[in-house]
């Protein structure tokens, strides 16, 4: 095969040799020559394509292209056009009405948003299918169209997959629900949705003749929240106002900040600032306030379905108020336990003009508190105030907590459990070193647990070498210490966190505050538990517990075999190699 050197060669009609009086050629020979060689630097220079989509030259839409970290795009006349880095962005200040649609299929498709600015006439402004992820470059803007009546194609942004936005600190996202006989979401997803930087305003629209719109909603998945600023409120409604954030699955907040705001309503109820089945919240910082009504109830700051677990961070959750009905709770759990473990906590009832205030936390379930500084007050009503906390069930208070509780006016109760003040004098046992319990009633009367004083540690006992023997005799092992050596507990990224230990006769019980959480010893650590007694272990979450044997443990491994117990929830898996 002839080199693309030889073959220009040939077309210029020059020799391959040296040497010889070569003659002039034709111009034509010349010519091809040029087109020739050109070509050739084409083909061995030629640039992956990658264009900026300007919006006003109409509608956008960009397809997984099967290549990994390709993209289709089409616009007007220009169709599938394969793009390795995708940037949509406006020409002009002025917003536009054309739309984006994205569809990943089975693959994934990464989009940048460049200051863009939509506001669509009908449906929503963006619309993606599958695993899309918006990457935010300085201000963009989307906004839903009006209807009639409203679905989530009145969204800013509508998504049936999984959706994850990040930007930088000076990025922004703002996602405007359309106004309709129902308001739009500002973000509405039927799968996952992460946010992991830049500012995020997402809006619900006005629900002219029922209910307002919610900031972010998300159906049958998760909503996950781990850096940036979040700031979501839900529109008014005629009948009832939108939340902030809704989500049928987990809500997870790791870090960042987060303001969730409910919209106000009118025969119906305010939105909730958070509502979820499942609220972990493990950092960062949460401020979430419950809508206001005027005839129906005050929305609840956070309400969950299942379970609300508090670890870290800093949490600020109010009612909303209702003029002629009953206040919001601060918190609000209907099913499973509500947990306090760690972070600084403040839960506020909201107040009812005619009816009850609502409660500061309140729960069908029981409240169980284990750390951190929690304040929680309730709200003031006509015919009831509400409870500091409430809970149909137990209000269980130990460890090294800081609680203050305040019941509402006229009558509410600082600490109700089961309809009945809780005689603090039978909690004293369960308090660590440094812990602090006050319940003011709603006359004012203070009382408070006495304060336990921080426990000096004990000074580690070495023990003494042993004499040697002629039979060979040694020291007895000396007793396990907290953190115990080879046994570490982990979060559900995989991170070390912090656990109790207690052993109760043959038995030693690790406990940690988390929905989910792995418990991991080696079969080596196992050995030496069995050797001091240990018989059995278990390990307590929330909302799980489970009972192991340590001879059966160390029967299905080797010696540099881990033993790894997974709590998610109510559920619990395990691996032994």
């Amino acid at each position: 095969m002839l080199s693309y050197r030889k073959l220009a060669m040939r077309v210029l009609g020059r020799p391959l040799h040296t040497g010889g009086n070569d003659s002039p050629r034709p111009a034509s020979q010349r010519a091809a020559a040029f087109i020739l060689t050109a070509a050739m630097l084409t083909t061995l220079a030629a640039p992956a394509f990658a264009e900026t989509w300007y919006i006003e030259n109409g509608d956008i839409t960009v397809k997984a292209s099967g290549t990994e970290g390709k993209n289709t795009v089409s616009q007007g006349n220009k169709k599938d056009v394969e793009d390795t880095n995708t940037i949509i962005t406006n020409r002009e200040d002025k917003a536009s009405s054309h739309t984006v649609t994205i569809d990943a299929g089975k693959d994934k498709v990464e989009v940048t948003l460049k200051d863009v600015n939509i506001k669509a006439d009908s449906g929503s402004a963006l619309t993606s299918k599958g695993d899309v992820t918006l990457t935010l470059k300085g201000d963009n803007s989307f906004t839903g169209g009006i209807s009639g009546n409203s679905s989530y194609d009145l969204s800013g942004i509508s998504s049936s997959g999984s959706l994850t936005i990040s930007g930088g600190e000076t990025d922004s996202l703002t996602a405007q629900g359309g106004s309709g006989e129902n308001g739009g979401d500002g973000i509405f997803s039927f799968g996952r949705v992460a946010i992991s930087g830049g500012t995020v305003n997402a809006t619900g629209g006005v629900g002219s003749s029922r209910n307002g719109g919610s900031g972010i909603y998300s159906s049958n998945s998760s909503v996950t929240i781990s850096g940036g600023t979040v700031n979501a409120a839900g529109g008014n409604g005629n009948f009832s106002g939108g939340c902030g954030i809704y989500n049928s699955g987990s809500l997870i907040i790791s870090d960042g900040t987060v303001n969730a705001t409910g919209g106000n309503g009118k025969d119906g109820y305010g939105g909730y600032g958070i509502s979820s089945s499942d609220v972990a919240i493990s950092g960062g910082t949460v401020n979430a306030n419950g809508g206001d009504s005027k005839d129906g109830y005050g929305g609840n700051g956070i309400s969950s379905s299942s379970g609300v677990a508090i670890s870290d961070g800093t949490v600020n959750a109010n009612g909303g108020d209702s003029k002629n009905g009953s206040g919001g709770s601060g918190i609000f759990s209907f099913d499973r336990v509500a947990a306090i473990s760690g972070g600084t906590v403040n839960a506020n009832g909201g107040n009812g003009g005619s009816g009850d205030g609502g409660d500061g936390i309140r729960s069908f379930a029981p409240v169980a508190i284990s750390g951190g500084a929690v304040t929680a007050n309730g709200g003031s009503g006509n015919s009831s105030g509400g409870n500091g906390i409430y809970s149909r069930n137990d209000i269980d208070l130990s460890g090294s907590l800081e609680l203050t509780a305040k019941a509402g006016s006229p009558n509410g109760k600082a600490l109700s459990q089961n309809d009945k003040e809780l005689d603090l004098d039978t909690i004293k046992d369960k308090l660590g070193p440094g812990a602090k319990v006050t319940a003011t009633d709603a006359d004012g009367k203070v009382n408070q647990v006495p304060i336990p004083r921080p426990v000096e540690p004990e000074k580690p006992v070495i023990p003494e070498e042993s004499s040697s023997s002629s039979d060979g005799g040694s020291a007895a092992p000396s007793a396990p210490v907290s953190p115990l050596p080879g046994l570490t507990v982990t979060d559900k990224s995989g991170a070390v966190i912090s656990y109790t230990s207690t052993q109760s006769g043959n038995t030693l019980t690790v406990c940690v505050g988390r929905f989910t959480a792995s418990f991991r010893i080696s079969l080596a650590a196992l050995r030496q538990l069995r050797a001091e007694g240990i018989e059995t272990i278990t390990f307590q979450t929330i909302l799980c517990s489970t009972t192991l044997s340590v001879d059966e443990l160390l029967a299905m491994g080797g010696e540099d075999a881990e033993a790894v117990l997974t709590h998610r929830f109510t559920d619990s898996s395990l691996t032994v190699g």
